[in-house]
């Protein structure tokens, strides 16, 4: 019996809730795609090998959000970081942290 893998646009589901729907290349998210988690949390933009890697936006619950680049699942390279208070940072990430030029603006 052949393993069949999944390859072009389509949808994946968990019993936990959460759920992928965008591109696969070889049984992996790989492309444009979006990821509900299961806590509410929602990552829509660009996949390699099953990680965020690339342009993407990144939703908590909360109403907090990150928008920028993306390596291997972290917030790497420009991204702006908002918070539901009206605060924010943008610049500079490596790895999931800030770093190197940015600033931070207060909603005051």
């Amino acid at each position: 019996m052949k393993m069949s893998l999944r390859h072009g646009w389509g949808n994946q589901d968990w019993v936990d809730g959460a759920r992928y729907e965008g591109n696969w290349h070889m049984n992996k998210a790989h492309g444009k795609g979006k990821f509900w988690h299961s806590d509410g949390d929602v990552f829509d933009g660009e996949w390699q090998n099953d990680k965020a890697n690339g342009f993407g936006v990144y939703k908590h619950k909360d109403g907090s959000k990150y928008e920028g680049g993306w390596k291997n699942d972290l917030q790497h390279g420009f991204g702006i970081e908002t918070w539901q208070d009206g605060s924010k940072y943008e610049g500079q990430y490596c790895e999931g942290f800030k770093h190197g030029k940015g600033k931070y603006i207060w909603p005051d």
